[in-house]
């Protein structure tokens, strides 16, 4: 068999592509196109069936592009490759043509087959899970969904939910909430197949769905629950792209890149990040901060090589945040000065903690721990856990025991797997210092504090 890249140059180039045009068509950089023909990295799952159109190949023999096995008769566990894999499969099927479509990026019968399947494989999250049994009945829980009338209440409704699910997410964490908001986003999706008094409406709720679908992408992921988190975000994108709607679609596909970051795929959370900043020029500045921002930890993880790229990163971010306006969207408006200074902080800690810019790091966690709002406990949790981590590896191993007591108070009232991560990760740190005493009698703290967790 040729190789992936001689497989995939050599389709790109038969339906007419330039690697160039090819980026441009599936909102990807250019560089991602040429570490998929070089075999480094696989396309994502959610993005495989758009290519497939793209290149007018069906689904086996995009498979066979990859060099991959059919691994849906293979009885694999279900995970956000497999289950979205074998909905584009059922797509290709339901269509009827045996391929997702011609050059357009697949068609719009088959694009629409592909979300609804993928919107079921969201609704199935709630019960059992496998896009089959939504296909079998999951609407018959609620009867023919084209005889729902969709209107601007219901609208309004899955925008309050995003709300709140998100101030609680904020102010407890994830843990405690995820499975009802899992919920609430599969009786919401049921509503994208119903009737609607005009596009415009239609275009709402592909707007609302979406947002409420990060939403519920990030609370999975602060539970822990990452093969949710990854489908929630997926499907997010995927609303946003019905409707060219760039800002929604560059979040979500942030924090895929942030979830990358957390479960150690670094090139895909690069991946990610540089598929979020695609057309940047259709992002308000407030937006393009906190893009890339989640842009320069995906960097910073890449390794020191790519620290000045981080740097980089980060000023734009600061850029961007000067310019923001009074046009952003409303989802945005929690993004202030103490979370640009936190994500920043972020970013630079992995380079402090391998010996880069230790000032930097520091100064930007302390003003974020300083500044942030109230309401938001968890974001000043994570925080003074990052920055006691930062001080206990580089600076006073009794100051940092000082800011390790105040992540452990402040962490008290929070249910987070992130949380308990930066913990963690502080717990590590510390093992060099255990001459201390108050850093052994920290360390106790810390390992009580995960054993009840």
């Amino acid at each position: 068999m040729a190789t992936k890249r001689t497989c995939l140059a050599r389709a790109r180039k038969a339906a007419g592509y330039t690697q160039e045009g090819l980026a441009e068509h599936l909102g990807v950089d250019r560089s991602t196109v040429v570490r998929w023909e070089l075999g480094n990295t696989a396309p994502q799952p959610w993005l495989q069936p758009r290519l497939a159109g793209v290149l007018g190949v069906s689904a086996a023999e995009f498979r066979e592009l990859l060099g991959e096995a059919d691994r849906a008769e293979v009885g694999m566990t279900p995970t956000p490759d497999n289950i979205v894999c074998s909905t584009f499969r059922r797509a290709v099927t339901v269509g009827g043509s045996g391929s997702p479509g011609g050059a357009d990026g697949g068609g719009g019968v088959h694009r629409k087959v592909f979300l609804r399947l993928f919107t079921g494989s969201v609704v199935g999250l709630a019960f059992s899970d496998p896009v089959s049994d939504f296909i079998a009945g999951a609407w018959s829980a609620w009867g023919d969904g084209a005889t729902l009338l969709v209107g601007q209440a219901d609208i309004d409704q899955i925008l309050h939910m995003a709300r709140q699910l998100a101030s609680q997410d904020h102010l407890f964490g994830g843990r405690l909430s995820s499975q009802a908001a899992v919920t609430q986003l599969a009786d919401a999706t049921v509503l994208l197949d119903g009737r609607f008094t005009n596009e415009d409406v239609r275009q709402q709720l592909f707007s609302a769905v979406g947002n409420l679908a990060d939403t519920v992408a990030g609370i999975c992921f602060d539970a822990g629950l990452y093969p949710y988190a990854e489908r929630c975000f997926l499907f997010a994108v995927e609303c946003a792209a019905e409707f060219d709607e760039w800002s929604m679609r560059a979040k979500a596909l942030s924090g895929l890149a942030n979830l990358a970051v957390h479960t150690g795929r670094a090139d895909d959370a690069l991946s990610f990040a540089e598929m979020a900043l695609v057309r940047s020029d259709r992002l308000t500045p407030l937006v393009s901060s906190m893009i890339h921002t989640r842009h320069a930890r995906a960097l910073s993880v890449a390794g020191a090589a790519r620290g000045a790229d981080c740097v980089s990163a980060i000023r734009r971010a600061e850029d961007s945040f000067a310019a923001a306006s009074n046009d952003e969207p409303a989802w945005i408006a929690y993004y202030s000065q103490a979370r640009l200074e936190r994500d920043c902080g972020r970013a630079l800690l992995g380079l402090a903690l391998s010996g880069g810019d230790y000032a930097e790091a520091q100064q930007r966690l302390h003003s974020s721990v300083e500044s942030f709002p109230s309401g938001h406990s968890r974001g000043k949790a994570l925080a003074v856990a990052n920055l006691a981590t930062l001080t206990m590896a580089r600076d006073d191993p009794l100051h940092a025991v000082q800011l390790g007591n105040d992540a452990l108070a402040a962490a008290a009232g929070i249910r987070s797997e992130r949380v308990s991560d930066a913990l963690r990760q502080l717990r590590q740190t510390s093992v060099q210092h255990q001459t201390v005493p108050d850093v052994r009698d920290l360390t106790r703290r810390l390992d009580l504090t995960a054993q009840g967790a």
